[in-house]
């Protein structure tokens, strides 16, 4: 079996003696430079030499990637989710403690027609490539958008996600008679009464999916829209809208008008929002694959808030693509574990050298490897966090496929010392 740098377990030896306490440790000496409001200035990072009472040491892992030579639980031949020992874990196939450290994008779609037949030979032997190399840089999971199939077909796979985006699709095909299609006001039709058998039929396909041991999860959809102010949206839809009837008739119930509306108000109508899209599309996935994670829509932005988390709980992990923190919000990460009752995993982060949308614009490629170990500590830290999928392969390396090992040598160092970190971090 493959093994890893990692520090002796105590879980190894009884579940019930773990702890939860923090291993810690201040931010040290190291520096990556960030562009922040045009101005490029230098932020503390913590790596793996500020953690107090962190040593490496060599453990077995499974072939998933989960944790042998920690504890076994229960095997059902699927992943799963169980708290263990003050903490959310991961559970693989084998009944083995695993965290999801992914990348998002495993594809060509950032090369030109012919590079991957040209540098090794064909599409492939490039998956087997990529994949052991992954696998040495310490990723177990391939994230959204990648080549799944062509990865499931190697001698040896790695666990992947679907990209699915149910609600996007219905958006794209609703009939005109409730309404615009899409998202008019960036409201979800989700009160349309064909909602519900768009999703069973959707579904359908996941039929052939259920007993795939290597599938970690379905992504439901992909930053779709959750926003704090959907009640005032939604009241502007036409009144032939199954969305302006709901938000109306929510609140007609509370006996106030549009503008009696309370903050109160509008928490719960996008709580009752949340529900509705969640509580529809889990059921219809688990109708025709109840075997598998349900991972969430990723939120993002300010999609992300404590009234989405309490409408999450049909999910069996949140995921928040999860930008603009240098380090993760401890306090927000437990709201969203709370409120919910679900682990949460970073779905989408990055940082980059070239060019920065969502995520941060740094100097080179060693400080896009220390914002990846500082952030990925702190997400270690939480123990309601189960992992992270960062984005994404076409930046991870050049158009020649060889990696960035500036920054990866540093990610290397945080993905394959995971179960001994969060180890260290509950001592």
């Amino acid at each position: 079996m493959p093994t890893i740098a990692s520090k002796p377990l105590a879980v190894a030896l009884a579940i019930a003696a773990w702890v939860w306490a923090v291993c810690g440790g201040a931010l040290g000496a190291e520096q990556a430079e960030v562009r922040d409001g045009g101005r490029w200035k230098s932020v503390s990072v913590r790596t793996l030499a500020d953690l107090r009472g962190y040593r490496p040491q060599e453990v077995r892992l499974d072939k998933y990637g989960g944790l042998e030579s920690g504890p076994r639980l229960p095997a059902t031949g699927f992943f799963r989710t169980q708290h263990v020992g003050g903490r959310w874990w991961l559970v693989d196939p084998e009944g083995r403690l695993f965290l999801s450290v992914g990348l998002c994008s495993v594809n060509l779609s950032m090369f030109g027609k012919g590079d991957a037949e040209k540098a090794f030979g064909d599409r492939d032997a490039w998956a087997a490539r990529t994949a052991a190399m992954l696998r040495e840089q310490g990723f177990n999971t391939l994230g959204r958008w990648s080549e799944a199939e062509r990865f499931r077909r190697l001698a040896e796979p790695m666990p992947y996600t679907t990209t699915l985006s149910i609600m996007s699709a219905y958006a794209k095909q609703r009939d005109p008679k409730n309404g615009e299609r899409g998202f008019p006001h960036e409201c979800q039709p989700v009160f349309d009464a064909e909602f519900e058998t768009f999703c069973d039929r959707f579904a359908e396909r996941l039929a052939e999916a259920k007993a795939a041991p290597w599938l970690l999860g379905h992504f439901t959809d992909n930053e779709i829209p959750f926003r704090p102010d959907a009640l005032r949206n939604y009241l502007k839809l036409p009144k032939t809208d199954p969305g302006y009837r709901a938000a109306a008739a929510f609140l007609a119930s509370r006996g106030r008008g549009p503008d009696q509306m309370t903050g109160a108000d509008e928490a719960d109508f996008l709580t009752l929002v949340a529900e509705r899209y969640y509580g529809t599309v889990v059921k219809a996935i688990r109708k025709h694959d109840p075997n598998h994670l349900v991972l969430g829509s990723r939120l993002n932005g300010r999609n992300i808030s404590d009234a989405v988390f309490r409408g999450a709980k049909a999910l069996d992990v949140v995921s928040l693509n999860y930008y603009h923190r240098w380090s993760a919000d401890q306090a927000e990460l437990n709201r969203a574990a709370a409120l919910s009752g679900r682990p949460v995993l970073n779905s989408e982060w990055y940082a980059n050298v070239d060019e920065a949308n969502a995520g941060y614009l740094v100097k080179t490629q060693r400080d896009r490897g220390l914002f990846y170990t500082n952030h990925a500590l702190s997400l270690l830290e939480n123990p309601n966090c189960v992992g992270w999928h960062w984005f994404k392969y076409g930046t991870h390396v050049d158009k020649q496929f060889r990696p960035h090992t500036p920054m990866t040598d540093l990610m290397q160092q945080v993905n394959r010392n995971i179960y001994a970190l969060a180890a260290c971090f509950m001592q």
